[in-house]
């Protein structure tokens, strides 16, 4: 008695995971990055702050000729009047408290006064608010 040499089926067990490996993780990968939906040239900063968990990203672009500031929220873009039904709405897809905090990415073009507009109306939500900056003597992008 004798098992026959090319058991096939018990050989291609492991080539199959491998296949499954591969086609999961790029597939996977994007859904832990978190995008923004625009790119935008940050002022330099020397500070450094801490990885903020659980935040909202919100990005001011830069105003073409006199229009209005463009403003995202995550990837949803907002007028200024929508900016706190917008946070209030993805603080209740998360579950009510799990966002605690809220990260502006802002254009080096956005007037100061917008900047602070924005900041104003997120910490009157009571969320803790950050500025993302270049760091000091990295190149210009």
């Amino acid at each position: 008695m004798t098992l026959p040499s090319t058991p096939g089926f018990l050989h291609t067990l492991p080539g199959l995971d491998i296949i499954a490996l591969v086609l999961i993780f790029p597939l996977l990968g994007p859904s832990f990055v978190q995008q923004t939906g625009i790119e935008v040239r940050v002022h330099e900063s020397p500070w450094r702050y801490e990885q903020m968990e659980n935040s909202v990203v919100v990005t001011l672009g830069a105003a073409m000729d006199g229009e209005v500031t463009p403003l995202w929220v995550n990837k949803n873009l907002v007028f200024m009047e929508g900016l706190e039904d917008e946070i209030l709405r993805l603080r209740g897809e998360e579950g009510g408290d799990a966002i605690t905090s809220a990260v502006i990415r802002s254009d080096v073009s956005v007037p100061s006064g917008v900047e602070k507009e924005v900041i104003n109306r997120i910490l009157k939500l009571g969320l803790n608010c950050g500025l993302v900056g270049r760091p000091t003597g990295e190149g210009k992008r």
